[in-house]
């Protein structure tokens, strides 16, 4: 239980809410970004667990270095049991840790934290080319799609560093993609997710037209063979 608690703390709980205010006519960057998957206890109500989450968002508002935050109700096909997902947009690296030792981001960690079974953690600097207008615009009503990537053993850094830098790319190819971006994983509990990727649409149903692409299912029918597994987290942000 106490390694459990530790290893929540430093993968995902300092995701735990996020986003500051939007700077919308300031130049694209590329900052640093923190997904977390929230996997709840069996017994804990979906009431109880939804009101969480809405003071979980509503912290966007309340630490300055936020400079975006997502946190929805999963509705992806296979949800592997993760009920909800939230992602964090910084500045630079270090706002991570200042986030983590807010006192309210800290009040809200000893009140989810004993009702949490998992959670699976993705810290990433963006890859590629493309710059991401990510804590710049304003994406309020938009729809996330997330997916962390587990690679085969045999497959190769430089493989899957070459198939993840074709994903990255894959924005400037499909309208769809409002924002791509796409990450070597760093977080402290990793559960084996070597990448992570972040699409934002404009509406639910480009998720499906950005899946029929014929350079999305190229490029799909390379990386399926050499993953073992993945997560995904589709949601709609909540508003706070």
């Amino acid at each position: 239980m106490k390694s459990r608690r530790h290893f929540i703390k430093l993968s995902g709980l300092s995701a735990l809410g996020l986003t500051g205010k939007s700077h919308a006519s300031e130049a694209a960057t590329n900052p640093f970004i923190h997904g977390f998957n929230f996997k709840f206890k069996r017994g804990v109500p979906d009431e109880e667990v939804a009101s969480l989450m809405k003071e979980l968002a509503a912290l966007k508002e309340k630490i300055p270095v936020l400079k975006e935050f997502f946190v929805g109700k999963n509705i992806a096909k296979r949800t592997h049991g993760f009920q909800y997902g939230e992602i964090a947009v910084f500045d630079k690296k270090e706002d991570l840790v200042l986030y983590e030792k807010h006192p309210e981001h800290q009040k809200l960690v000893k009140k989810i934290l004993p009702r949490l079974e998992i959670g699976n953690g993705m810290d990433f600097f963006p890859i590629g080319e493309a710059k991401t207008k990510l804590g710049v615009a304003s994406y309020k009503g938009h729809f996330v799609h997330a997916f962390n990537f587990k690679f085969k053993d045999g497959v190769s850094e430089q493989e899957i560093a070459g198939l993840m830098n074709e994903l990255a790319g894959l924005k400037a190819r499909i309208p769809v993609l409002k924002e791509l971006v796409v990450g070597k994983n760093e977080a402290h509990w990793h559960r084996g997710f070597q990448y992570g990727q972040i699409s934002v649409f404009e509406k639910k149903e480009d998720l499906m037209t950005y899946d029929k692409h014929p350079e999305h299912t190229k490029l799909v029918r390379k990386i399926g063979p050499k993953i073992v597994g993945g997560h995904a987290m589709d949601f709609i942000p909540i508003e706070a």
